[in-house]
């Protein structure tokens, strides 16, 4: 059991105590080595908390770590963004705007239908390399190529880092920008927050993901070794790296410094937390998206059983929304959650958003996400 120390910099707003007490317990009960959580309310800070160390120096307020799919999130965003500006149509076909993605069946798959996890490319069918993600080029002309597991827009199954280059090169196609670049300029720089696709791994303010919350093995869900092997290739994209230790991959080099927009998102809660809030309402006179967009996209797009995997997560246009498996804020809440237990959402109804950061990876069962919002939601309600 750890007690953190909570910095006398830290912001806890009068009726927001619940969630640090939260935040407490997940160092004493939960297994927290070092987190933050912040929370905005009406374009404004009521929680912003940090505790504990990366592993060789005590948590700061700018300590950043990779938040894994929280980056899908934010690259929903860039894409919407661009939807605004009438540069995307997501109803239309991806072939549209990219026309090699036509072959093998796919020349109907729309923009929508990608961002819903629908396009049936889960994971690469060609091996790859960090070189070849390092490169860009060769990841879109695989997936391009690639014949999709199921007819698309008939079902779904999560696409946890090929949604990254299907996505990512939709918007390059479209205004000339990747990821990494929109979100510099057109998020990061007027936002004022380091939230990046990738990052130098060498920076100091940058925490390692440290090892695994200890789990009991028979607690975890029996899966057939042909589909663990399926699960594999999606989360370690075809051999470019480990699936099967993604949180060990994203302390290497290669990893870092590659643009994944799907899976290496680096930042700090505090950021993270911003950036939501500018998705809601305007942040020292920025706004990213409008009332309309947002209404559109947690409208659901995926949920039931998919063609892999468990049922539980619900999907609309690029973000998760309101399922048993994230509760969230409310039923209008919308964001992501990543590996690890990562989670950075926003809701319109209640004018929050939240984000929580750890470097101590949960498992299937992890809860310390969950019981913060749930905080969140008591506070809010009261």
């Amino acid at each position: 059991m750890t007690t953190p120390m909570i910095s006398a910099d830290c912001v806890i707003e009068p009726g927001y105590g619940a969630i640090a007490d939260e935040f407490v317990r997940n160092f004493e009960e939960r297994g927290d080595t070092g987190a933050a959580c912040t929370v905005y309310v009406d374009g404004a800070i009521v929680v912003d908390l940090w505790a504990g160390d990366t592993g060789s120096r005590p948590w700061q307020e700018g300590t950043k770590s990779v938040l894994f799919s929280v980056s899908k999130g934010i690259l929903a965003t860039c894409i919407l963004m661009a939807v605004q500006e009438g540069a995307i149509d997501l109803d239309a076909p991806v072939a549209r705007y990219w026309p090699e993605y036509a072959a093998h069946g796919k020349q109907h798959t729309t923009v929508r239908q990608v961002l819903g996890h629908r396009a049936g490319l889960p994971g690469p069918s060609e091996p790859l390399t960090m070189r070849d993600l390092a490169g860009w080029d060769p990841v879109v002309r695989s997936l391009a190529d690639q014949r999709p597991d199921w007819e698309p827009g008939t079902t779904f199954t999560y696409h946890p880092i090929t949604l990254g280059w299907l996505a990512g090169e939709i918007l390059r196609r479209t205004t000339h920008a990747r990821p990494s670049q929109w979100l510099r300029e057109r998020i990061a720089a007027p936002l004022g927050v380091d939230l990046r696709f990738g990052t130098d791994p060498h920076d100091p303010l940058l925490a390692p993901i440290g090892p695994r919350l200890a789990f009991d093995p028979s607690d975890l869900p029996e899966i057939p070794a042909a589909e663990l092997a399926f699960l594999e290739r999606c989360t370690g994209m075809n051999g470019a790296f480990d699936g099967a230790d993604l949180f060990g991959s994203a302390n290497r080099e290669d990893f870092l410094r590659a643009e994944i927009p799907a899976a290496n998102i680096t930042g700090s809660a505090h950021d993270l937390a911003r950036f939501y809030a500018a998705t809601i309402g305007e942040i020292d006179g920025v706004r990213l998206l409008n009332e309309e967009t947002v209404r559109d996209a947690i409208i659901p797009v995926s949920e039931g059983r998919p063609w892999l995997g468990p049922e539980g997560p619900r999907w609309g246009t690029g973000f998760g929304i309101q399922s048993s498996f994230r509760r969230m804020a409310g039923p209008l809440s919308f964001g992501h959650d990543g590996a690890g237990g990562q989670l950075g959402f926003a809701d319109p109804e209640y004018r929050v958003a939240f984000a929580y950061q750890t470097i101590r990876p949960g498992g299937f069962d992890d809860q310390r996400a969950e019981a913060l919002s749930q905080a969140l939601r008591d506070c809010i309600s009261a």
